[in-house]
């Protein structure tokens, strides 16, 4: 259990130190692409033709190198905050489905036997007893 939240929850991982290392260099290596495909721009069609698409393959994995650093910082922290409101829902949830329960527990009877519409004048009592703990238990779950 995580002793700051009070969840088990795991964290947003890090990028690892190797694929930093390795992200880091597939950047730089772009960038020096892109300084070779400046100095060739006097380069004839068809070897231009050729450059311009290994450079479309080369900027795949770039961008997947760049996102892989600067994607799982943004997203930490989404995440984090997404795990906050999680918890802060949590019990919320836990007391509405206790309501629920409730209220299905003393739900009428599905053949029309028993219920709140069921009971006679006499009953109206027994009626009023039970509305009054399902409005006590959502004031106490619910304040």
């Amino acid at each position: 259990m995580n002793a700051t939240t009070g969840s088990s929850a795991p964290r947003t991982a890090r990028l690892s130190g190797a694929a930093f290392v390795a992200a880091f260099a597939v950047l730089v290596a772009f960038a020096a692409f892109v300084v070779f495909l400046i100095r060739e721009t006097d380069a004839g069609d068809v070897r231009w033709t050729r450059l311009a698409w290994l450079f479309t393959s080369v900027e795949a994995i770039a961008f997947g190198a760049a996102g892989a650093l600067f994607g799982s910082s943004i997203q930490r922290g989404r995440a984090e905050k997404a795990e906050q409101v999680a918890q802060e829902n949590a019990g919320d949830a836990a007391k509405g489905r206790a309501l629920a329960e409730t209220l299905k527990a003393e739900a009428p009877d599905p053949q029309g036997r028993g219920g709140l519409e069921a009971l006679g004048p006499d009953q109206g009592r027994e009626a009023s007893a039970i509305a009054h703990r399902h409005a006590e238990l959502a004031r106490r779950l619910f304040p």
